[in-house]
């Protein structure tokens, strides 16, 4: 980006190869005879970007939950969860997006801390790549994994020393049972459509 010229009118491309950026009379002197003039009615222009591993639907779906990039240390998690939880009184499971895997610095994140946190409303969280999850107690209770299940390879509920899911959940079949209580699939059918899924 130009600082000084955010918003050109103007863009002349020469082998696949932006030439020069500037007014419409500016960039008349690289129109040739065989040049393509493109009129983009004052519309944006921009260059070919290319992403090979978005998930549009299912972000722009998880922009309603709690987002806890850039939160460290335990006070400020809890402040994070306590916070959401008060102002989505009615929600039936409370969903983080975006926690680092080294949110509580060198410690692990475990089933304890979500309780120490918020013991009496199901919760769990992401991490960026989604492909762990960390749910409290009543969490894994509701969705039937707090002793654990047997799962395809690559799928692991984290036990703990005491027998128990430790509340850390590693890919698809070990977290979606937990992610079911959130009741979100209407809303993710409805982003996939376009359409108004019935109830």
């Amino acid at each position: 980006m130009d600082n000084d010229n955010p918003a050109a009118e103007a863009v002349a491309v020469k082998d696949g190869a932006i030439i020069a950026i500037g007014s419409s009379a500016s960039i008349q002197e690289f129109k040739g005879p065989a040049t393509k003039v493109i009129n983009a009615l004052g519309g944006s222009v921009l260059p070919g970007f290319i992403e090979a591993h978005m998930h549009l639907f299912s972000g722009a779906a998880e922009l309603a939950h709690l987002q806890l990039a850039g939160v460290h240390g335990f006070e400020a998690l809890q402040k994070a969860i306590r916070d959401y939880a008060a102002t989505h009184p009615d929600a039936r499971m409370l969903v983080g997006q975006s926690v680092d895997y080294t949110v509580l610095g060198d410690e692990r994140v475990t089933r304890h801390h979500l309780d120490a946190i918020l013991p009496d409303r199901p919760f769990v969280m992401a991490a960026p790549d989604h492909h762990t999850m960390w749910a409290n107690t009543k969490a894994l209770e509701l969705a039937g994994i707090l002793n654990g299940r047997t799962l395809g390879p690559g799928n692991e509920i984290v036990m703990g020393d005491d027998g128990l899911a430790a509340g850390e959940l590693r890919e698809g079949e070990a977290f979606g049972p937990v992610l079911d209580l959130a009741g979100e699939g209407r809303v993710r059918l409805g982003l996939a459509t376009g359409g108004e899924p019935d109830p």
